[in-house]
């Protein structure tokens, strides 16, 4: 009877734990400093590119403690599309898909930090960053 309930309580833990860790997988909420937090660690990189102030368009923002994931599409601020060749990109947009920009981003020392990203991939170029950089594959929606 002790090792069956040895046995219960460890397959109990187990699926607790897996349950556990599939919830702190969430999207913050419009106007939410976290958003926001993660949004501008991601800018500057991105900002560079596009060779000037850019406001971001989320497709996907997910993020644990530790780690965020976002997809999202730059355009000028006030809504204003993007020219690729105004930017970093001039003569590269027959190899790209858009401007898209896939961003892997890790929460440390207080702060929100880039990691990753890569802007208009033809295919799914984040698919190592779990195994590469130790995100959980929740956070890239590869559960």
């Amino acid at each position: 009877m002790k090792q069956l309930l040895k046995l219960f309580c460890a397959v109990f833990l187990i699926a607790w734990a897996g349950f556990a860790a599939a919830q702190v997988v969430h999207e913050p909420a419009k106007g939410s400093a976290e958003r926001a937090a993660v949004l501008d660690a991601l800018r500057p990189a991105v900002e560079s590119e596009m060779r000037g102030p850019v406001e971001f368009v989320v497709s996907v923002l997910r993020t644990t403690p530790k780690w965020a994931f976002v997809q999202v599409d730059p355009q000028h601020p006030g809504g204003k599309a993007i020219d690729i060749e105004d930017t970093s990109f001039a003569g590269e947009g027959d190899m790209m898909d858009g401007l898209t920009v896939f961003a892997l981003l890790r929460f440390q020392s207080g702060r929100w930090n880039l990691v990753e990203h890569v802007v208009g991939p033809t295919d799914v170029t984040y698919i190592g960053w779990a195994e590469r950089f130790g995100a959980p594959p929740t956070v890239l929606g590869m559960e």
